[in-house]
């Protein structure tokens, strides 16, 4: 029998009890293997005259055949064979069985309902060694879920967990240990979401400081204290670089950055507008923890990135250097961590990059480089993936292989390819990519204010001491909860 299951085509065998399993057809051979089997797979059908056509791959006809004298007694024959006349049917001599094939259908694809997260500077991974979450789990199923801090990092109010609009429970962390925490399938029975805060122990020598943070709550344009555009150059990835205000936005709760086809060619000529945003000159830093909640949509010619640039490029483009945290390109599964030096790029000496593969862009995922006077590590959604280490080499040195140990400021932007690496843009194609939040943290030792004291021109004697400013002089409208900051003329850490 032929069934519909949440849209999508399904073969039962009623006396088998298994589900048509249609074997992979490349280079369309006139007979495709088929089989029956306990998991269910779905097919494609056409319709055929007072029947059905069965396609085994798009836009290729086949018709299912018993046939005892092949390999497997059930096969798939194309249009050009003498199986063209046989068209799928239904048998009024037997009776469907639609209860059991339903049944197996639903225990093999429960319906979903949608997973969202909203964590500050803590993490939810999918297993105890971390790993990106769906954007859905299953309905009456018991949902397993791993939370954890960094050191000297907990969770005071506890992780809440809400089932539609129930509030379910919540679970107080300890200090930087994973906890495992289990969501009982009966309470899933309608969108869950889990959120928490985690704060700083100021007592902790080894708790390192959040010294920049933006989860782009806002909406519309970034906020122009941390943030400016970044310029059309000459490079691919800014060649049709825009300060439109339709390839970078905050809206719900992210920061998005486009690549969308030129809406006014006779004004601009270029191809696309593609958005991204930078730091430069309002926020960097030397050594420390940088990281980003990152999606993205996969097609031919996407190149977006989450890296860093040093603030004194004077010796010129790579000899100060540069930090890839996060590319993908085209349609691949895969994370790239990257560096640029001297060393790597115009002498090519050394590994520069490395990926990690099997990722589900449709899914959340958070890039991080762990960078210190010595190496710098690259982490895709808490696994290492490798790292490159500074040299111990006079002479290597001396030829740039470690330009690391001045400042660096963030960039965050949507690209597209021009064959050099990535594949030539579509466009006609619109690119997102989609940053949930960045994040930068320190060790207390790394950070270098160049701040001791601080007055406001202007303001009175009672104003200064209660004001607070951030580490550029900037007056702040209120001292924040976490992060770096001057109040009262003296340096701030919470």
């Amino acid at each position: 029998m032929i069934v519909n299951f949440r849209g999508k085509w399904y073969v039962y065998n009623i006396g088998a009890e298994k589900f048509l399993a249609v074997g992979h057809t490349p280079n369309n051979p006139s007979t495709a293997s088929a089989k029956m089997q306990a998991k269910p797979v779905a097919v494609e059908f056409a319709k055929n005259g007072e029947g059905f056509t069965l396609c085994s791959y798009p836009g290729n006809l086949h018709y299912l055949c018993a046939a005892p004298q092949l390999p497997y007694p059930v096969s798939i024959w194309n249009a050009a064979d003498n199986g063209s006349t046989w068209v799928i049917s239904e048998n009024e001599n037997v009776q469907p069985d639609s209860a059991a094939c339903f049944a197996k259908l639903e225990e093999a694809f429960p319906e979903q309902v949608a997973l969202s997260i909203d964590t500050r500077h803590g993490y939810i991974w999918s297993s105890a060694e971390g790993g990106a979450m769906p954007n859905s789990t299953d309905k009456g199923r018991d949902f397993t879920f791993y939370a954890t801090s960094q050191a000297g990092w907990h969770c005071p109010e506890g992780l809440l967990v809400r089932c539609g609009e129930n509030e379910w429970k919540k679970e107080v962390l300890p200090w930087a240990n994973v906890t495992e925490i289990t969501i009982a399938g009966e309470y899933i029975t309608d969108s869950v979401f889990i959120s928490g805060e985690w704060q700083r122990d100021d007592t902790n020598e080894a708790a390192r400081v959040l010294v920049f943070s933006d989860e782009f709550d806002g909406t519309g344009e970034p906020s122009s204290e941390w943030w400016k555009r970044t310029e059309r150059q000459g490079a691919t990835w800014n060649r049709w670089c825009s300060d439109s205000p339709l390839v970078v936005y905050c809206a719900d709760g992210a920061l998005h950055c486009l690549a969308i086809p030129n809406p006014d060619t006779e004004t601009d000529p270029a191809e696309m507008l593609t958005g991204g945003i930078k730091t430069q000159g309002k926020f960097d830093f030397k050594w420390g923890r940088a990281e980003a909640r990152i999606k993205t949509t996969q097609h031919i010619g996407n190149f977006p990135a989450f890296w860093m640039m040093p603030t004194d490029n004077s010796l010129g483009w790579p000899n100060n250097g540069e930090i890839d945290i996060w590319e993908t390109i085209d349609t691949e599964d895969r994370a790239y961590g990257t560096v640029h030096t001297n060393w790597t790029y115009n002498l090519k000496k050394g590994g520069n990059s490395r990926y990690m593969e099997g990722l589900d862009y449709d899914y959340w995922h958070i890039f991080a480089v762990e960078w210190d006077p010595t190496s710098i590590t690259w982490y895709v959604d808490g696994k290492k993936m490798w790292s490159y280490l500074k040299s111990t080499k006079q002479s290597e040195l001396e030829d740039g292989q470690w330009p690391f140990d001045a400042p660096f400021y963030l960039i965050l932007n949507q690209s597209v390819g021009s064959g050099a690496w990535a594949k030539p843009a579509d466009t006609s194609f619109t690119y997102e990519t989609q940053f949930d939040w960045v994040r930068v943290y320190q060790k207390q030792e790394d950070i270098d204010t160049g701040i001791h004291e601080i007055h406001h021109a202007g303001a009175s004697a009672a104003s200064a001491a209660s004001a607070c400013y951030d580490l550029s002089g900037r007056l702040l409208p209120r001292a924040p909860k976490q992060g770096v900051f001057i109040q009262n003329g003296k340096l701030v850490m919470r």
